[in-house]
């Protein structure tokens, strides 16, 4: 194995976990263990009442992966596929479903994925690599990192990024160097291997072909599963940027109030939310300060719910006003108690 590769195996986990990014499970899924049924929400599900998909929509969306990490969506459109047959998806739970994407436009900028790789890449005990740096380098992806192996090495590479004809990411290294000095036999002469690098438990849809790599960036994400086609990756100012584009034409949405900019909607089939349960989903989660982007922490959305409000819809939908995550200690100031 060339060093080449090995440090080219070390940006691909870079650009793959920046297509969806991974947000943890929680312990226990409340949606599982109980279900609140309310006039408009409610319904006792059967398997039988789990009929397809249920459809998902965002548009100018700052979606938290976690603390510090970002994926920016300009536009989503997708699927939440059930990953139990018979069982709604669980917004609650990312390893209930995957998410088929239609279309989308996404990025996510140098701080969020130096972060990313830092807190779930590369953590753990004894992590290969630490301290780890994403910047751009004159329109490409450049890797800073202190590399452990007997002794710490600072490490960095440089590589280009592209989308292949068949839908994956194309990762092509140009330059690798080890305390400024070309790396060629330095890493073989600590015995070096690509496993000490790549710490997945499984690389599936990674093809290693001479110094470069193809992949499909949803299959080595941890939940929710990503499953999409990818038409084009650039590198825009600081941002990795990803259009995704499956060539198949998405269901029609009949969504309420067309003219809000930023929201999250849930459409049809069933969905469990939470405490809740949506037979017939019609769900939209609206920023309250369409002046900037809806900052969203899925993980943490039970603050943004009980610091904003909720209407039902005449059609048994329900629409739920929300603040921004980033904007959430001045909302609880002017809070009145």
């Amino acid at each position: 194995m060339t060093d080449r590769r090995i440090v080219a195996a070390a940006i691909v986990l870079s650009v793959v976990v920046a297509g969806c990014g991974d947000s943890p499970p929680p312990a226990e899924s409340p949606a599982r263990d109980q279900e609140a049924r309310t006039p408009n929400l409610a319904a006792a599900v059967t398997s039988s009442d789990v009929g397809g998909p249920v459809q998902i929509e965002m548009q100018n969306v700052r979606l938290h992966m976690g603390d510090g990490i970002v994926l920016d969506v300009r536009a989503l459109r997708g699927e939440m596929v059930s990953t139990v047959r018979g069982r709604p998806p669980v917004f609650d739970d990312p390893g209930s479903y995957t998410l088929r994407l239609f279309q989308a436009d996404v990025a996510m900028d140098m701080t969020s994925l130096s972060n990313l790789m830092n807190r779930h890449v590369f953590a753990g005990k004894d992590p290969p690599l630490t301290d780890i740096e994403m910047e751009i380098d004159e329109g490409r992806l450049k890797q800073k990192a202190k590399l452990h192996k007997g002794v710490v090495l600072p490490i960095s590479m440089v590589a280009t990024v592209s989308a292949t004809r068949d839908g994956r990411l194309h990762l092509k290294t140009e330059k690798v160097s080890t305390l400024g000095i070309p790396t060629k036999g330095l890493l073989d002469l600590f015995g070096i291997e690509l496993a000490d690098l790549v710490k997945l438990k499984a690389q599936r849809g990674v093809e290693i072909l001479d110094n470069d790599i193809v992949l499909a960036p949803g299959r080595l994400l941890p939940p929710p599963e990503m499953d999409g086609h990818l038409a084009r990756v650039e590198i825009a100012g600081n941002r990795l940027h990803q259009i995704f584009s499956s060539g198949r034409a998405a269901p029609p949405l009949a969504r309420p109030d067309a003219d809000v900019p930023n929201y999250v909607y849930f459409s049809g089939s069933v969905l469990r939310f939470g405490k809740l349960t949506m037979t017939g989903a019609d769900l939209r989660l609206i920023d309250s300060d369409p002046d900037d982007p809806f900052d969203f922490f899925p993980a943490r959305y039970q603050q943004q719910l009980i610091a904003g409000y909720s209407r039902n819809t005449p059609q048994g939908g329900l629409k739920t006003y929300m603040p921004d995550f980033n904007d959430l200690p001045r909302v609880r100031e002017l809070k009145p108690r």
